[in-house]
């Protein structure tokens, strides 16, 4: 076991090495620009309408080290999302999402700095010497943070619609407003009401899904400064698989826990010559 675990980390570090070459943004990232948030984000682990109303609870955390002439992000985020799922009929949903964040110093620095090191990856936090247990959030003269804070982000009602169903492949059209919240200066509203529609695919083989989701926005201005504006239009598209965690291990035993692999596109949030704010963002 220890032997495919290393083997694993090896094959994960080269992949790492070949892609963050290839792409502006570094594809081994863990999470996307801090500018992405204030905009809709696509992700879902199903494509499919609820059988009955449920409510799901969300907690991530990322460490985020960014720097630029305009920006200097370096915190940690904690981001809590409720989400409420209302099934009309068999083949219409209605459901809201609300996003809550909490942005705080950074106590993993010391552990991914390890990470890095091991693995031998050379990021941003390494080229810009990043200080550690360090809170300090600067957006142009539009943000400025260096204490820890709670802040809102944008509610979001979104209604979907199923169009086809046929042997285990499953079709849905969704639609969705961003509701403006909280305060721009937190950085995680825009302060604008946001528009999306998208096309979501579902494809079912015994236990293993397959998912595929595309979606365009219709963006409120959220302009940083003359040179950093907000980009009217963006785009997304992301594509999962999702497998039951028992059939990755070489043993057998009783678990409901899945494991999701996923990748994500996103279409750069600004216009801008600062590449932090104009580059596309990758996630996996």
């Amino acid at each position: 076991m220890y032997q495919i675990a290393k083997i694993c980390i090896i094959l994960f570090s080269l992949a790492i090495q070949a892609f963050s070459q290839e792409f502006v943004s570094p594809i081994h990232s863990t999470n996307q620009y801090i500018n992405q948030l204030v905009f809709y984000r696509p992700y879902t682990n199903s494509a499919m309408i609820k059988k009955r109303d449920s409510i799901n609870v969300d907690v991530s955390q990322s460490n985020i080290f960014q720097k630029s002439e305009n920006l200097i992000a370096d915190f940690e985020i904690t981001t809590l999302e409720l989400t409420y799922y209302y099934p009309i009929s068999s083949s219409l949903e209605l459901s809201f999402n609300y996003p809550a964040y909490y942005v705080s110093k950074g106590f993993l620095d010391k552990s991914l700095d390890y990470v890095h090191s091991t693995l031998g990856i050379n990021t941003t936090r390494e080229n810009e010497e990043h200080i550690d247990n360090q809170l300090s959030y600067q957006v142009t003269d539009k943000i400025q943070k260096d204490k820890a804070y709670f802040a809102s982000g944008n509610p979001q009602v979104e209604l979907k619609l199923a169009l086809y169903e046929s042997d285990g492949f499953f079709m849905f059209t969704n639609v969705g407003v961003k509701l403006p919240a909280g305060n721009e200066n937190d950085g995680f509203t825009s302060g604008k009401i946001d528009i999306m529609s998208g096309t979501q695919l579902q494809k079912n083989y015994d236990k293993v899904s397959w998912i595929g989701n595309f979606a365009i926005t219709l963006n409120g201005d959220r302009d940083l400064s003359l040179d950093i504006t907000s980009q009217k239009i963006r785009y997304f598209f992301y594509l999962a698989n999702k497998l039951p965690l028992t059939y990755l291990v070489p043993f057998h035993y009783h678990s409901k826990a899945d494991f999701l692999f996923a990748y994500q596109y996103s279409y750069a949030p600004y216009e801008s010559n600062d590449k932090k704010f104009s580059s596309y963002s990758h996630l996996l």
